[in-house]
């Protein structure tokens, strides 16, 4: 009965085997093994050639060779019994086979890193100053990465950077439109212990903390998590995070970031730009409110002036700072030229929430 049960059990454990066998992926160091075992069998044949046919070193290897790969040229071929034999034990009965195990297992495993790399599972250890994007918003994901590595390579002073994103969310890997630009991806949650290493963040130049879910305050968790993480590594990238609540701006830049911006899925442009001009992002957010700096628009005319008198003269009356006008066709034009003689219908200046502005005839009068 017992030796019943181990037999049983024995060949239990011969199908988990075969099982593992026929799933297992050959590494690197196994392709090293029989290609080091194949040289083997190479010396030993051309060993035996030069004994027993008395061929040079050179034509016992160029016979081995032919041999085992199965050309068969037949300009030289062993003649003695005990030539003919190494020949059919060594490289018939075990060089042939293995040339050819060690020709699969080397497809193989380049096709095994091919798809690990399309599907994030590889480290990218050669790249260096790169921008690295973690996270990745939870909706309109694909389209608002277009959007945002678009302008990215659009940006003269990024165009040439490499970038990586470090998400969960492309296990299939990246779509081929991000992939057309030469992104890379690594699949994993950057608040997993060693992912950020994983990605390369200590090698990075740039670093951009996504916030996972715009709508949700509790995204500014795991932001301010990955920033810890990111001062922990004493990275020397420029680091920028989303934040969705304002009140977590002072932590996220007490954690480790050097600029800090609220999610706009609509504007990647807005991000991109605090990059290359950092602080240009707490300027732009101002546009968007009222308290603080903003912009108004002035329904004053103003006929013949230089752009440099309409810009010098309001500052010179303390009234703000002309940012473009509206002209006779309708038109918006911002930032023309300083010497360009311009035609106002209106103008948009950018002001502060205390400025007293006069109304438009004194305004006017100051371009009389």
């Amino acid at each position: 009965m017992m030796s019943l049960i181990g037999l049983l059990k024995k060949n239990h454990k011969k199908r988990r085997q075969d099982f593992k066998h026929s799933v297992y992926l050959h590494a690197a160091k196994d392709l090293k093994f029989r290609f080091m075992l194949l040289a083997g069998i190479i010396l030993l044949h051309s060993l035996a050639m030069v004994m027993f046919e008395e061929m040079d070193w050179w034509q016992a290897f160029w016979l081995s060779m032919t041999s085992a790969s199965t050309t068969g040229y037949g300009d030289i071929s062993a003649a003695t019994i005990w030539g003919q034999a190494a020949t059919i034990i060594l490289i018939y009965g075990v060089g042939i086979a293995l040339l050819a195990q060690i020709a699969s297992d080397y497809i193989e495993l380049r096709l095994q890193k091919k798809e690990m790399r399309i599907k994030g599972n590889l480290e990218w250890d050669q790249m260096q100053d790169h921008l690295l994007i973690v996270n990745t918003p939870k909706h309109y994901t694909e389209r608002y990465l277009e959007r945002l590595i678009s302008q990215i390579c659009d940006s003269p002073e990024l165009q040439h950077t490499p970038i990586q994103i470090l998400t969960p969310h492309f296990p299939d890997g990246l779509p081929m439109s991000l992939r057309a630009h030469g992104v890379v991806h690594h699949t994993g949650d950057a608040t997993t212990t060693g992912m950020l290493e994983s990605a390369g963040a200590q090698r990075a130049k740039y670093i951009i903390v996504l916030s996972p879910d715009s709508q949700e305050s509790d995204s500014d968790s795991k932001v301010f998590d990955i920033l810890h993480r990111l001062k922990e590594l004493s990275i020397g990238a420029f680091v920028l995070a989303e934040a969705v609540e304002d009140a977590n701006r002072d932590r996220f830049r007490d954690a480790r970031a050097d600029a800090v911006i609220r999610p706009i899925r609509a504007y990647p442009e807005m991000l991109v730009r605090s990059l290359i001009a950092p602080g240009t992002e707490q300027v732009l957010e101002d546009l968007f409110r009222y308290q603080g700096d903003h912009t108004i628009r002035l329904d004053v005319e103003i006929k013949g002036k230089t752009w440099a008198d309409i810009v010098t003269t309001l500052i010179q009356q303390d009234i703000g700072t002309a940012l473009g006008y509206v002209g006779d066709d309708g038109m918006v034009t911002t930032h023309p030229k300083t010497a360009e003689v311009v035609n106002v219908r209106s103008l948009i200046i950018l002001v502060n929430d205390d400025q007293i502005i006069p109304n438009n005839e004194i305004i006017k009068n100051y371009f009389q």
